[in-house]
């Protein structure tokens, strides 16, 4: 059930009585979209946060020459968002779009910061939310940084192999900064050099 699911995600960081989680319930909205449906465009206020039940989504950011940059990717039990709109309510950067038919618990900022007062934990929740996600941005600049481009897609394929099975190449490869055929060459590399080793070892 998508509603166990949404509260499983709760129960990572939070505990809720049957009271908070009855008026949870009647927070969200169940939104569904068709692929490439917009679930948030640059230059208009991001005013929800999404928990994706099923489907995928991209975050992404178009530069003055019309290239898009992956900077996140969700699947299903994920929350995306334009965090930096959604936390200043402020015109968003960035654009959220969905890669195939999703549906989502959505849950819009003014909602949310009455809510707070009603149930604590919430807050807590989300802004335990914000902060994996900054540690999570930051570790990626790290790799950025640190790794070749062959040890940033092993570490991603090792981190969400469910992603990589799910999402298209070209999102990958864009979130992992480098061209959809450059990271083909690194898979097939990869490839060829578990081969290898498997031959070695038998």
């Amino acid at each position: 059930m998508p509603e166990t699911l949404l509260f499983n995600n709760f129960k990572k960081y939070i505990q809720l009585t049957a009271t908070e989680e009855e008026a949870i319930r009647s927070l969200v909205t169940r939104n569904k979209y068709e692929k490439g449906d917009m679930l948030s465009r640059e230059g208009e206020v991001n005013r929800y946060t999404h928990f994706i039940i099923e489907g995928s989504v991209r975050v992404y950011y178009v530069d003055q020459e019309g290239q898009q940059h992956v900077v996140q990717l969700g699947i299903q039990d994920w929350w995306v968002s334009d965090y930096a709109s959604f936390i200043t309510q402020q015109p968003a950067q960035l654009q959220v779009e969905a890669l195939e038919p999703t549906e989502t618990y959505s849950f819009s900022y003014d909602r949310l910061q009455d809510a707070y007062i009603q149930i604590p934990a919430l807050e807590r929740f989300f802004r335990l939310l914000i902060q994996k996600a900054y540690a999570s941005f930051q570790q990626r600049i790290l790799q950025s940084l640190s790794m070749d481009a062959t040890q940033r897609y092993e570490s991603f394929r090792q981190q969400y192999p469910e992603m990589d099975r799910q999402i298209a190449q070209k999102h990958i490869a864009s979130y992992l900064g480098m061209s959809a055929e450059f990271l083909s060459k690194v898979k097939k590399r990869i490839m060829q050099r578990d081969k290898s080793l498997r031959k070695r070892i038998s």
